[in-house]
């Protein structure tokens, strides 16, 4: 009996657990849904603004001089003010964003040319929480078609914008060939710097000899010296056992190799 209520208590804790989990998914399931419908009204609301604001930008891009969109850009003299209207976007006036934006297009402007037409705008939510959407703005230049992508914050600044040219497959593989052949010559440069670097440790290696040289010439002179003077010392034993053995042998009356030493008498 004990085991069958064990298990039957187990059972239901299991399934109690079971309907916790649920209650508390489906809790967080409704409170996502309602952030992101909280948002898509959001954005419903100031939509028409945001696409207003990035058609505009495109066009004043075209028609303005690459020097007029530093200068603007660096004395943060925002759209608004060029073209005598009040958007929502960047409502504390011209952030980093949109510099960033303006250089950006001068250093695409030369793979564009001149703006023909405008074929669509979109507007997508964003499914990042620090983000309320992206305008897609699809373009035609004359040398080729672009596409922007402008991304708007929840306070209707500018988060970030890329522009796209579109290249066709012949250009992207002169493009990736260039790159290659950079990247092999870069590679072969640094290779044939190593190498010379390597070929000058042979005279690093000279000059250490040469240092050393000197040094050596001082040990052989030194050798040299005192070998003279263990010879001399040498040759001065010699003699010194010579007078002596020769003294002994003249008052023994012999000689040290075997020879008999007589007495020389003079006659007068």
């Amino acid at each position: 009996m004990k085991k069958i209520n064990f298990k039957k208590f187990l059972l239901l804790f299991c399934i109690l657990a079971c309907v916790f989990g649920l209650t508390a998914c489906t809790e967080t399931i409704s409170s996502d849904s309602a952030k992101e419908s909280k948002k898509e009204q959001k954005l419903a609301a100031v939509s028409t603004e945001l696409e207003n604001w990035s058609v505009d930008m495109i066009k004043y891009f075209d028609v303005t001089s690459d020097d007029d969109v530093k200068a603007n850009a660096e004395n943060a003299i925002s759209i608004d003010e060029i073209n005598h209207d009040l958007y929502i976007v960047n409502p504390e006036g011209m952030n980093v964003a949109t510099v960033e934006f303006c250089n950006s297009w001068v250093k695409s402007r030369s793979d564009l040319g001149r703006l023909k037409s405008i074929d669509s705008v979109e507007l997508k939510i964003s499914d990042e929480t620090s983000t309320l959407g992206t305008v897609t703005v699809k373009t035609e230049y004359e040398k080729r078609n672009c596409t922007y992508e402008i991304v708007f914050d929840d306070d209707y600044n500018l988060s970030s914008a890329a522009i796209n040219p579109v290249y066709t497959t012949g250009e992207k593989m002169e493009k990736a060939v260039l790159n290659t052949v950079i990247g092999m010559g870069t590679v072969f440069i640094v290779l044939i710097f190593i190498s010379f670097i390597i070929s000058l440790l042979k005279y690093v290696n000279n000059i250490g000899a040469k240092k050393e040289e000197p040094a050596g010439g001082v040990e052989n002179a030194i050798s040299q010296i005192v070998t003279a003077e263990e010879e001399s010392d040498e040759t001065d034993d010699l003699e010194l056992v010579a007078v002596i053995t020769a003294a002994i042998a003249a008052s023994e009356g012999t000689s040290s190799d075997g020879l008999v030493v007589r007495s020389i008498k003079r006659r007068f």
